[in-house]
């Protein structure tokens, strides 16, 4: 029927969108080589021992934490053991990390303001140029979007039904972001919370 046609239409522009997104972030991304070298070499230095990995060390000997929480590198590290040191592989996860804040933001416009809106708020992050550029870099950037991005969908579903279980899986999630960029996570904590204070059924 016509409802049926509609969310198929409405499937076939999301994955659409999805695919825009996933070829802007991995494009030959070789001809950005190892992008931020200075957390290309932490990345080397991680997979060397625990040790380094834990902490997310500069120099092979462990001696030199990097200027950055540890969530993002991490992920790079496990990339880069997964397919071999490479720049791909550093540069996968942020890339990742931003095809999936496309989709977690559709999912969250959708819940309120409907479909359409949805996917044009996808389809604008997709495509915004800074977006893209983070995207193609082993800076912690998209991982810190994706993150903040999912706050904001878990706080919708917590103002649905004033649910304390979401508003603290949202604070858990701004947290991580916290241990991706430290206190540029903050950036949402205000918005969060006023919207929770004053719509939330509670």
């Amino acid at each position: 029927g016509e409802t049926s046609l509609r969310a198929a239409w409405h499937r076939l522009a999301l994955g659409a969108i999805l695919v825009l997104s996933a070829f802007l972030g991995l494009w030959h991304t070789s001809r950005n080589g190892w992008a931020n070298e200075y957390y290309s070499a932490a990345v080397r230095s991680m997979l060397h021992s625990w040790h380094n990995f834990f902490f997310v060390s500069f120099d092979p000997g462990g001696l030199v934490s990097v200027d950055k929480p540890p969530l993002a590198l991490w992920l790079q590290a496990a990339s880069a053991k997964a397919f071999g040191y490479s720049g791909w592989a550093i540069l996968l996860p942020e890339a990742l990390a931003g095809v999936a804040a496309v989709g977690i933001l559709y999912l969250t416009v959708r819940r309120v303001f409907g479909v359409v809106a949805g996917l044009v708020a996808a389809l604008a992050l997709a495509v915004s140029p800074v977006n893209a550029a983070v995207n193609r870099d082993n800076n912690p950037d998209a991982l810190l979007v994706l993150l903040l991005v999912l706050s904001a969908y878990l706080l919708v579903r917590a103002l649905e039904r004033g649910s304390t279980r979401w508003l603290l899986a949202a604070a858990a999630t701004v947290g991580l972001a916290f241990n991706t960029k430290m206190l540029a996570a903050g950036v949402v904590v205000p918005g969060l919370g006023l919207a929770y204070a004053l719509t939330a059924p509670v």
